[in-house]
Protein backbone atom coordinates (compact mmCIF):
# COMPACT_ATOMS: atom_id res chain seq x y z
CA UNK A 1 0.00 0.00 0.00
CA UNK A 2 1.05 3.63 -0.45
CA UNK A 3 -0.09 6.00 2.30
CA UNK A 4 1.41 9.46 2.70
CA UNK A 5 4.10 8.49 0.20
CA UNK A 6 5.19 5.56 2.38
CA UNK A 7 5.11 2.06 0.90
CA UNK A 8 3.83 -0.11 3.71
CA UNK A 9 2.33 -3.45 4.70
CA UNK A 10 -1.13 -3.76 6.20
CA UNK A 11 -1.45 -2.81 9.86
CA UNK A 12 -1.97 -6.43 10.92
CA UNK A 13 0.50 -7.93 8.43
CA UNK A 14 -2.11 -9.95 6.53
CA UNK A 15 -1.91 -10.53 2.77
CA UNK A 16 -3.83 -12.08 -0.11
CA UNK A 17 -2.72 -13.69 -3.36
CA UNK A 18 -3.04 -12.19 -6.82
CA UNK A 19 -3.16 -14.89 -9.50
CA UNK A 20 -2.88 -15.09 -13.27
CA UNK A 21 -6.35 -16.10 -14.53
CA UNK A 22 -4.83 -17.85 -17.56
CA UNK A 23 -2.63 -20.20 -15.51
CA UNK A 24 -3.89 -19.86 -11.92
CA UNK A 25 -0.29 -19.15 -10.88
CA UNK A 26 0.36 -16.74 -8.01
CA UNK A 27 1.79 -13.45 -9.25
CA UNK A 28 2.20 -11.67 -5.91
CA UNK A 29 1.21 -11.41 -2.29
CA UNK A 30 -0.48 -8.10 -1.60
CA UNK A 31 -1.26 -6.35 1.71
CA UNK A 32 -4.80 -6.99 2.90
CA UNK A 33 -5.73 -3.57 4.17
CA UNK A 34 -7.71 -2.99 7.35
CA UNK A 35 -10.05 -0.29 8.58
CA UNK A 36 -7.04 1.25 10.34
CA UNK A 37 -5.19 1.41 7.02
CA UNK A 38 -8.17 3.06 5.36
CA UNK A 39 -8.32 5.62 8.15
CA UNK A 40 -4.60 6.31 7.80
CA UNK A 41 -5.08 6.93 4.09
CA UNK A 42 -7.90 9.39 4.75
CA UNK A 43 -5.78 11.08 7.43
CA UNK A 44 -3.00 11.52 4.89
CA UNK A 45 -5.34 12.90 2.23
CA UNK A 46 -6.84 15.29 4.77
CA UNK A 47 -3.45 16.61 5.86
CA UNK A 48 -2.38 17.34 2.27
CA UNK A 49 -5.62 18.84 1.02
CA UNK A 50 -4.93 22.45 2.00
CA UNK A 51 -1.62 22.82 0.22
CA UNK A 52 -2.63 20.80 -2.84
CA UNK A 53 -5.90 22.69 -3.29
CA UNK A 54 -3.94 25.96 -3.35
CA UNK A 55 -1.50 24.71 -5.97
CA UNK A 56 -2.22 26.53 -9.26
CA UNK A 57 -4.09 24.39 -11.77
CA UNK A 58 -1.42 24.77 -14.49
CA UNK A 59 1.15 23.45 -12.02
CA UNK A 60 -1.05 20.47 -11.23
CA UNK A 61 -1.43 19.91 -14.96
CA UNK A 62 2.32 19.69 -15.47
CA UNK A 63 2.43 16.69 -13.12
CA UNK A 64 -0.32 15.00 -15.13
CA UNK A 65 1.53 15.65 -18.38
CA UNK A 66 4.68 14.06 -16.96
CA UNK A 67 2.67 11.05 -15.79
CA UNK A 68 1.25 10.70 -19.28
CA UNK A 69 4.73 10.78 -20.79
CA UNK A 70 5.81 7.95 -18.48
CA UNK A 71 2.77 5.88 -19.49
CA UNK A 72 3.49 6.38 -23.17
CA UNK A 73 7.14 5.40 -22.75
CA UNK A 74 6.38 2.28 -20.70
CA UNK A 75 3.15 1.22 -22.41
CA UNK A 76 4.33 -2.24 -23.48
CA UNK A 77 5.56 -3.13 -20.00
CA UNK A 78 2.31 -1.90 -18.49
CA UNK A 79 0.27 -3.90 -21.02
CA UNK A 80 2.18 -7.07 -20.15
CA UNK A 81 1.43 -6.62 -16.45
CA UNK A 82 -2.22 -5.93 -17.26
CA UNK A 83 -2.49 -9.11 -19.33
CA UNK A 84 -0.80 -11.23 -16.66
CA UNK A 85 -3.05 -9.89 -13.92
CA UNK A 86 -6.42 -9.45 -15.68
CA UNK A 87 -6.11 -11.95 -18.54
CA UNK A 88 -7.19 -9.96 -21.58
CA UNK A 89 -5.30 -10.43 -24.84
CA UNK A 90 -2.14 -8.34 -25.06
CA UNK A 91 -3.33 -6.14 -27.99
CA UNK A 92 -6.47 -5.30 -26.02
CA UNK A 93 -4.41 -4.61 -22.91
CA UNK A 94 -2.17 -2.28 -24.91
CA UNK A 95 -5.27 -0.47 -26.20
CA UNK A 96 -6.39 0.01 -22.60
CA UNK A 97 -3.03 1.52 -21.65
CA UNK A 98 -3.32 3.94 -24.56
CA UNK A 99 -6.85 4.85 -23.44
CA UNK A 100 -5.48 5.64 -19.98
CA UNK A 101 -2.84 7.84 -21.60
CA UNK A 102 -5.53 9.62 -23.63
CA UNK A 103 -7.57 10.20 -20.47
CA UNK A 104 -4.76 11.74 -18.48
CA UNK A 105 -3.60 13.97 -21.33
CA UNK A 106 -7.16 15.17 -22.00
CA UNK A 107 -7.60 16.19 -18.37
CA UNK A 108 -4.13 17.73 -18.13
CA UNK A 109 -5.19 20.21 -20.81
CA UNK A 110 -7.84 21.48 -18.39
CA UNK A 111 -5.05 23.01 -16.31
CA UNK A 112 -5.32 26.13 -18.45
CA UNK A 113 -8.93 25.67 -19.49
CA UNK A 114 -10.94 25.10 -16.30
CA UNK A 115 -13.26 27.92 -17.21
CA UNK A 116 -16.03 29.39 -15.14
CA UNK A 117 -17.91 32.53 -16.18
CA UNK A 118 -18.76 36.16 -15.49
CA UNK A 119 -22.39 37.25 -15.68
CA UNK A 120 -24.17 40.60 -15.93
CA UNK A 121 -25.52 41.95 -12.65
CA UNK A 122 -28.93 43.43 -11.91
CA UNK A 123 -27.15 46.44 -10.40
CA UNK A 124 -24.75 49.03 -11.71
CA UNK A 125 -21.04 48.80 -10.83
CA UNK A 126 -21.28 45.21 -9.73
CA UNK A 127 -19.81 41.96 -11.07
CA UNK A 128 -21.37 38.52 -10.80
CA UNK A 129 -19.10 35.57 -11.39
CA UNK A 130 -18.60 31.88 -10.66
CA UNK A 131 -15.41 30.30 -9.36
CA UNK A 132 -14.50 26.64 -8.90
CA UNK A 133 -13.50 25.09 -5.61
CA UNK A 134 -12.38 21.50 -4.90
CA UNK A 135 -14.68 19.16 -3.02
CA UNK A 136 -12.12 17.72 -0.60
CA UNK A 137 -11.16 14.05 -0.26
CA UNK A 138 -12.33 11.76 -3.06
CA UNK A 139 -12.78 8.02 -2.59
CA UNK A 140 -12.05 6.15 -5.85
CA UNK A 141 -13.18 2.51 -6.00
CA UNK A 142 -12.51 0.71 -9.27
CA UNK A 143 -13.20 -2.71 -10.86
CA UNK A 144 -10.88 -5.40 -12.17
CA UNK A 145 -12.04 -5.53 -15.81
CA UNK A 146 -10.44 -2.20 -16.80
CA UNK A 147 -7.96 -1.75 -13.95
CA UNK A 148 -5.83 0.84 -15.75
CA UNK A 149 -8.15 3.00 -17.83
CA UNK A 150 -11.02 3.36 -15.35
CA UNK A 151 -8.79 4.69 -12.52
CA UNK A 152 -7.41 7.16 -15.05
CA UNK A 153 -10.95 8.32 -15.86
CA UNK A 154 -11.35 9.19 -12.17
CA UNK A 155 -8.06 10.12 -10.51
CA UNK A 156 -6.74 12.79 -12.95
CA UNK A 157 -9.88 14.97 -12.91
CA UNK A 158 -10.08 14.62 -9.13
CA UNK A 159 -6.46 15.81 -8.81
CA UNK A 160 -6.89 18.51 -11.43
CA UNK A 161 -9.83 19.88 -9.48
CA UNK A 162 -7.57 20.33 -6.43
CA UNK A 163 -8.80 17.33 -4.46
CA UNK A 164 -6.84 14.64 -2.67
CA UNK A 165 -7.62 10.98 -3.30
CA UNK A 166 -7.85 7.61 -1.59
CA UNK A 167 -7.76 4.89 -4.26
CA UNK A 168 -9.00 1.35 -3.59
CA UNK A 169 -8.53 -1.02 -6.54
CA UNK A 170 -10.30 -4.34 -7.07
CA UNK A 171 -8.58 -7.15 -5.18
CA UNK A 172 -8.14 -9.18 -8.38
CA UNK A 173 -6.02 -6.47 -10.03
CA UNK A 174 -4.10 -4.37 -7.50
CA UNK A 175 -0.69 -4.63 -9.21
CA UNK A 176 -1.49 -2.39 -12.17
CA UNK A 177 -3.23 -0.01 -9.72
CA UNK A 178 -0.05 0.28 -7.72
CA UNK A 179 1.85 1.11 -10.91
CA UNK A 180 -0.56 3.99 -11.53
CA UNK A 181 0.23 5.50 -8.12
CA UNK A 182 3.96 4.97 -8.60
CA UNK A 183 3.78 6.74 -11.97
CA UNK A 184 2.19 9.77 -10.31
CA UNK A 185 4.90 9.68 -7.64
CA UNK A 186 7.61 9.65 -10.32
CA UNK A 187 5.88 12.52 -12.10
CA UNK A 188 6.24 14.69 -8.98
CA UNK A 189 2.88 14.41 -7.24
CA UNK A 190 3.42 15.40 -3.60
CA UNK A 191 3.33 12.52 -1.13
CA UNK A 192 -0.06 11.93 0.45
CA UNK A 193 -2.11 13.62 -2.27
CA UNK A 194 -2.89 10.20 -3.81
CA UNK A 195 -3.10 7.27 -1.38
CA UNK A 196 -3.49 3.60 -2.29
CA UNK A 197 -5.10 0.97 -0.07
CA UNK A 198 -5.59 -2.65 -1.12
CA UNK A 199 -8.04 -5.01 0.49
CA UNK A 200 -11.64 -6.27 0.42
CA UNK A 201 -14.66 -4.08 -0.05
CA UNK A 202 -16.13 -5.46 3.17
CA UNK A 203 -13.23 -3.94 5.11
CA UNK A 204 -11.44 -1.14 3.28
CA UNK A 205 -14.41 -0.19 1.10
CA UNK A 206 -16.83 0.02 4.02
CA UNK A 207 -14.33 2.04 6.04
CA UNK A 208 -14.13 4.60 3.24
CA UNK A 209 -17.91 4.74 2.89
CA UNK A 210 -18.34 5.33 6.60
CA UNK A 211 -15.76 8.11 6.88
CA UNK A 212 -17.61 11.43 6.80
CA UNK A 213 -14.43 13.26 5.75
CA UNK A 214 -14.73 11.76 2.26
CA UNK A 215 -16.76 14.21 0.20
CA UNK A 216 -17.33 12.09 -2.90
CA UNK A 217 -17.26 8.44 -3.94
CA UNK A 218 -16.51 7.61 -7.56
CA UNK A 219 -17.35 3.94 -8.11
CA UNK A 220 -17.47 1.56 -11.04
CA UNK A 221 -18.74 -1.96 -10.45
CA UNK A 222 -21.80 -4.15 -10.19
CA UNK A 223 -25.27 -2.75 -9.53
CA UNK A 224 -25.75 -4.59 -6.22
CA UNK A 225 -22.67 -2.88 -4.77
CA UNK A 226 -23.81 0.40 -6.30
CA UNK A 227 -27.03 0.21 -4.29
CA UNK A 228 -25.04 -0.29 -1.08
CA UNK A 229 -22.76 2.66 -1.87
CA UNK A 230 -25.71 4.92 -2.70
CA UNK A 231 -27.29 4.10 0.67
CA UNK A 232 -24.08 4.95 2.53
CA UNK A 233 -23.59 8.17 0.57
CA UNK A 234 -27.13 9.28 1.38
CA UNK A 235 -26.28 9.32 5.07
CA UNK A 236 -23.64 11.99 4.46
CA UNK A 237 -25.37 13.79 1.58
CA UNK A 238 -22.20 12.95 -0.28
CA UNK A 239 -21.58 13.40 -3.98
CA UNK A 240 -21.23 10.24 -6.05
CA UNK A 241 -20.66 8.79 -9.48
CA UNK A 242 -21.99 5.26 -9.91
CA UNK A 243 -21.12 3.47 -13.15
CA UNK A 244 -22.81 0.08 -12.84
CA UNK A 245 -23.94 -2.87 -14.95
CA UNK A 246 -25.50 -3.29 -18.36
CA UNK A 247 -27.53 -5.62 -20.54
CA UNK A 248 -26.70 -3.92 -23.77
CA UNK A 249 -28.68 -4.47 -26.99
CA UNK A 250 -27.51 -4.38 -30.57
CA UNK A 251 -30.24 -4.10 -33.20
CA UNK A 252 -29.45 -5.58 -36.61
CA UNK A 253 -31.86 -4.30 -39.25
CA UNK A 254 -32.71 -6.17 -42.45
CA UNK A 255 -30.65 -3.70 -44.50
CA UNK A 256 -27.49 -4.04 -42.37
CA UNK A 257 -24.20 -4.89 -44.04
CA UNK A 258 -23.31 -8.14 -42.27
CA UNK A 259 -19.70 -7.88 -43.45
CA UNK A 260 -19.50 -4.81 -41.21
CA UNK A 261 -21.85 -5.97 -38.47
CA UNK A 262 -20.55 -9.46 -37.71
CA UNK A 263 -16.92 -8.53 -36.82
CA UNK A 264 -18.09 -5.55 -34.78
CA UNK A 265 -20.64 -7.63 -32.86
CA UNK A 266 -18.10 -10.40 -32.21
CA UNK A 267 -15.78 -7.82 -30.67
CA UNK A 268 -18.57 -6.15 -28.68
CA UNK A 269 -19.76 -9.49 -27.30
CA UNK A 270 -16.57 -11.44 -26.72
CA UNK A 271 -13.59 -9.11 -26.27
CA UNK A 272 -12.20 -9.30 -22.74
CA UNK A 273 -14.18 -12.55 -22.54
CA UNK A 274 -17.41 -10.54 -22.35
CA UNK A 275 -16.31 -8.92 -19.09
CA UNK A 276 -17.39 -5.39 -19.94
CA UNK A 277 -20.29 -3.38 -18.58
CA UNK A 278 -20.84 -2.30 -22.21
CA UNK A 279 -20.60 -5.81 -23.68
CA UNK A 280 -23.32 -6.73 -26.18
CA UNK A 281 -25.26 -9.59 -24.62
CA UNK A 282 -28.57 -9.18 -26.48
CA UNK A 283 -28.53 -9.17 -30.28
CA UNK A 284 -31.95 -8.22 -31.64
CA UNK A 285 -32.26 -9.14 -35.31
CA UNK A 286 -35.00 -8.35 -37.82
CA UNK A 287 -36.63 -11.50 -39.14
CA UNK A 288 -35.59 -10.99 -42.78
CA UNK A 289 -31.90 -11.69 -42.09
CA UNK A 290 -32.27 -13.62 -38.85
CA UNK A 291 -31.22 -17.06 -40.10
CA UNK A 292 -28.22 -15.83 -42.11
CA UNK A 293 -27.11 -13.68 -39.18
CA UNK A 294 -27.29 -16.60 -36.74
CA UNK A 295 -25.16 -18.81 -38.95
CA UNK A 296 -22.51 -16.19 -39.55
CA UNK A 297 -22.35 -15.02 -35.92
CA UNK A 298 -22.05 -18.54 -34.49
CA UNK A 299 -19.41 -19.49 -37.06
CA UNK A 300 -17.46 -16.36 -36.21
CA UNK A 301 -17.70 -16.94 -32.46
CA UNK A 302 -16.62 -20.55 -32.85
CA UNK A 303 -13.54 -19.44 -34.81
CA UNK A 304 -12.28 -16.97 -32.20
CA UNK A 305 -8.84 -17.84 -30.84
CA UNK A 306 -9.13 -18.33 -27.08
CA UNK A 307 -6.06 -18.72 -24.88
CA UNK A 308 -3.38 -17.10 -22.77
CA UNK A 309 -3.43 -13.40 -23.60
CA UNK A 310 0.37 -13.30 -23.82
CA UNK A 311 0.39 -15.74 -26.73
CA UNK A 312 0.53 -14.22 -30.24
CA UNK A 313 -2.74 -14.30 -32.14
CA UNK A 314 -4.98 -14.84 -29.11
CA UNK A 315 -8.21 -12.85 -29.33
CA UNK A 316 -10.06 -13.86 -26.15
CA UNK A 317 -8.51 -14.51 -22.76
CA UNK A 318 -9.90 -16.17 -19.63
CA UNK A 319 -12.55 -15.16 -17.15
CA UNK A 320 -11.12 -13.49 -14.08
CA UNK A 321 -11.75 -16.27 -11.52
CA UNK A 322 -13.05 -19.81 -11.20
CA UNK A 323 -16.10 -18.37 -9.46
CA UNK A 324 -16.77 -16.21 -12.52
CA UNK A 325 -16.46 -19.23 -14.81
CA UNK A 326 -18.87 -21.23 -12.66
CA UNK A 327 -21.33 -18.35 -12.85
CA UNK A 328 -21.14 -18.25 -16.65
CA UNK A 329 -21.57 -22.02 -16.82
CA UNK A 330 -24.67 -21.79 -14.65
CA UNK A 331 -26.18 -19.24 -17.04
CA UNK A 332 -25.33 -21.41 -20.05
CA UNK A 333 -27.15 -24.29 -18.37
CA UNK A 334 -30.03 -22.00 -17.44
CA UNK A 335 -30.38 -20.81 -21.04
CA UNK A 336 -30.81 -24.39 -22.19
CA UNK A 337 -33.41 -24.99 -19.49
CA UNK A 338 -35.28 -21.85 -20.57
CA UNK A 339 -35.55 -23.17 -24.12
CA UNK A 340 -32.78 -21.30 -25.89
CA UNK A 341 -30.55 -23.26 -28.27
CA UNK A 342 -26.76 -23.26 -27.95
CA UNK A 343 -25.29 -22.78 -31.42
CA UNK A 344 -21.69 -22.74 -30.21
CA UNK A 345 -19.85 -22.79 -26.92
CA UNK A 346 -21.74 -23.29 -23.70
CA UNK A 347 -18.94 -25.02 -21.81
CA UNK A 348 -15.40 -24.74 -20.49
CA UNK A 349 -12.33 -26.14 -22.23
CA UNK A 350 -10.85 -29.51 -21.33
CA UNK A 351 -7.50 -29.34 -23.18
CA UNK A 352 -4.31 -29.34 -21.12
CA UNK A 353 -3.38 -25.66 -21.38
CA UNK A 354 -6.78 -23.98 -21.11
CA UNK A 355 -8.12 -26.28 -18.40
CA UNK A 356 -5.55 -24.74 -16.02
CA UNK A 357 -7.05 -21.28 -16.38
CA UNK A 358 -10.55 -19.89 -16.24
CA UNK A 359 -11.41 -20.20 -19.93
CA UNK A 360 -14.93 -20.50 -21.36
CA UNK A 361 -16.04 -21.06 -24.93
CA UNK A 362 -17.64 -18.07 -26.69
CA UNK A 363 -21.34 -18.88 -26.57
CA UNK A 364 -24.20 -17.94 -28.90
CA UNK A 365 -27.83 -18.70 -28.02
CA UNK A 366 -30.59 -18.87 -30.64
CA UNK A 367 -34.36 -18.98 -30.05
CA UNK A 368 -33.96 -16.56 -27.15
CA UNK A 369 -36.81 -14.39 -25.91
CA UNK A 370 -36.36 -11.24 -23.90
CA UNK A 371 -38.16 -12.60 -20.85
CA UNK A 372 -35.49 -15.27 -20.32
CA UNK A 373 -33.07 -14.69 -17.46
CA UNK A 374 -30.15 -14.94 -19.88
CA UNK A 375 -31.63 -11.85 -21.58
CA UNK A 376 -32.40 -9.92 -18.39
CA UNK A 377 -29.50 -10.57 -15.99
CA UNK A 378 -25.92 -9.44 -16.40
CA UNK A 379 -23.83 -12.57 -17.03
CA UNK A 380 -20.47 -10.79 -17.43
CA UNK A 381 -19.03 -13.48 -19.64
CA UNK A 382 -18.72 -14.55 -23.30
CA UNK A 383 -22.43 -15.15 -23.88
CA UNK A 384 -24.65 -13.52 -26.51
CA UNK A 385 -28.35 -14.28 -26.96
CA UNK A 386 -29.99 -13.63 -30.34
CA UNK A 387 -33.60 -12.44 -30.25
CA UNK A 388 -35.77 -12.19 -33.37
CA UNK A 389 -37.79 -9.00 -33.94
CA UNK A 390 -40.59 -8.23 -36.41
CA UNK A 391 -39.15 -4.85 -37.34
CA UNK A 392 -36.97 -2.06 -35.97
CA UNK A 393 -39.79 -0.58 -33.86
CA UNK A 394 -40.35 -3.96 -32.23
CA UNK A 395 -36.57 -4.27 -31.74
CA UNK A 396 -36.48 -0.91 -29.93
CA UNK A 397 -39.26 -2.04 -27.60
CA UNK A 398 -37.29 -5.21 -26.82
CA UNK A 399 -34.11 -3.20 -26.28
CA UNK A 400 -35.86 -1.05 -23.66
CA UNK A 401 -37.37 -4.01 -21.81
CA UNK A 402 -34.60 -4.27 -19.19
CA UNK A 403 -33.73 -2.65 -15.89
CA UNK A 404 -30.39 -1.50 -17.33
CA UNK A 405 -29.59 1.38 -19.67
CA UNK A 406 -25.90 1.79 -20.39
CA UNK A 407 -25.03 1.26 -24.06
CA UNK A 408 -26.92 0.38 -27.25
CA UNK A 409 -26.24 0.05 -30.96
CA UNK A 410 -27.94 -0.42 -34.30
CA UNK A 411 -26.65 -1.63 -37.66
CA UNK A 412 -28.62 -0.15 -40.53
CA UNK A 413 -28.34 1.90 -43.72
CA UNK A 414 -31.62 3.68 -42.92
CA UNK A 415 -31.00 7.08 -41.32
CA UNK A 416 -34.56 7.25 -40.02
CA UNK A 417 -34.18 3.90 -38.24
CA UNK A 418 -30.81 4.98 -36.86
CA UNK A 419 -32.10 8.24 -35.42
CA UNK A 420 -35.27 6.60 -34.12
CA UNK A 421 -33.14 4.16 -32.14
CA UNK A 422 -30.88 6.92 -30.82
CA UNK A 423 -33.82 8.97 -29.60
CA UNK A 424 -35.98 6.13 -28.24
CA UNK A 425 -33.62 3.59 -26.67
CA UNK A 426 -33.12 4.16 -22.94
CA UNK A 427 -29.34 4.24 -22.72
CA UNK A 428 -26.59 6.68 -21.87
CA UNK A 429 -24.59 5.73 -24.97
CA UNK A 430 -25.75 5.01 -28.52
CA UNK A 431 -23.85 3.74 -31.53
CA UNK A 432 -24.74 3.41 -35.21
CA UNK A 433 -22.94 0.80 -37.31
CA UNK A 434 -20.59 0.02 -34.43
CA UNK A 435 -20.84 -2.33 -31.46
CA UNK A 436 -21.72 -1.25 -27.93
CA UNK A 437 -18.08 -0.81 -26.91
CA UNK A 438 -15.50 1.78 -27.90
CA UNK A 439 -16.21 4.95 -25.91
CA UNK A 440 -13.87 7.88 -26.55
CA UNK A 441 -12.45 9.91 -23.69
CA UNK A 442 -13.67 13.32 -24.87
CA UNK A 443 -17.34 12.29 -24.71
CA UNK A 444 -19.37 11.69 -21.53
CA UNK A 445 -19.75 8.07 -20.40
CA UNK A 446 -22.48 6.65 -18.17
CA UNK A 447 -25.90 5.08 -18.01
CA UNK A 448 -29.45 5.39 -16.73
CA UNK A 449 -31.81 3.15 -14.76
CA UNK A 450 -29.82 0.47 -12.88
CA UNK A 451 -26.74 1.20 -14.95
CA UNK A 452 -26.12 4.02 -12.53
CA UNK A 453 -26.09 7.77 -12.79
CA UNK A 454 -23.60 10.52 -13.34
CA UNK A 455 -21.20 10.81 -16.25
CA UNK A 456 -17.45 10.45 -16.55
CA UNK A 457 -14.95 11.75 -19.11
CA UNK A 458 -15.64 14.50 -21.61
CA UNK A 459 -16.43 18.06 -20.65
CA UNK A 460 -18.22 16.94 -17.47
CA UNK A 461 -15.12 15.40 -15.89
CA UNK A 462 -14.02 18.57 -14.09
CA UNK A 463 -17.64 19.37 -13.19
CA UNK A 464 -17.81 16.14 -11.20
CA UNK A 465 -14.91 17.01 -8.93
CA UNK A 466 -15.45 20.73 -8.28
CA UNK A 467 -18.04 22.94 -6.68
CA UNK A 468 -19.22 26.12 -8.34
CA UNK A 469 -19.30 29.10 -6.00
CA UNK A 470 -21.31 32.19 -6.88
CA UNK A 471 -19.44 35.45 -6.22
CA UNK A 472 -20.86 39.01 -6.14
CA UNK A 473 -18.47 41.98 -6.18
CA UNK A 474 -19.88 45.47 -5.61
CA UNK A 475 -17.30 48.09 -6.63
CA UNK A 476 -19.65 51.09 -6.46
CA UNK A 477 -18.59 51.92 -2.87
CA UNK A 478 -22.07 53.40 -2.44
CA UNK A 479 -24.80 52.78 0.06
CA UNK A 480 -27.69 50.95 -1.59
CA UNK A 481 -31.24 51.35 -0.33
CA UNK A 482 -32.34 47.75 -0.92
CA UNK A 483 -35.90 47.33 0.41
CA UNK A 484 -35.66 49.48 3.51
CA UNK A 485 -36.10 53.21 3.83
CA UNK A 486 -33.10 55.50 4.18
CA UNK A 487 -34.00 56.13 7.81
CA UNK A 488 -33.49 52.49 8.70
Amino acid sequence: MIIGGEHRKSSDGSTFNVTNPATDEVLAKVPKGTTDDAKAAVDSAESKFGKWSETPAPERAEILYRAGEIIRKEQNELAELLTLEEGKAFPEALAEIVEGYDAIMFIAAEGRRMWSFVSPSEQKDKVCMVIRRPLGIIGVITPWNFPFSIPLWKIPPALMGGNTVVFKPASNTPLIGMRIVEIFERAGLPAGVLNFVTGPGSGVGEALLNDKRIKMISFTGESKTGHRIAQANALFLRRQILELGGKNPIIVADDADLNVAIPAILYASFSNCGQKCTAASRIIVEQGIHDEFLERLSNGADALIVGNGMNPGVQVGPLITEEARNKVQSYADLGREEGAKVLCGGSRYDDKERSRGHFFRPTVFANATNDMRICQEEIFGPVAAVIQARNVENAIDIANDTRYGLSSAIFTRDLKAAFRSLSRIDAGIGYVNQGTTGAEIHLPFGGIKESGFGREAGEIAIENYTEKKAVFIDYSYQRRSWYFSEAS
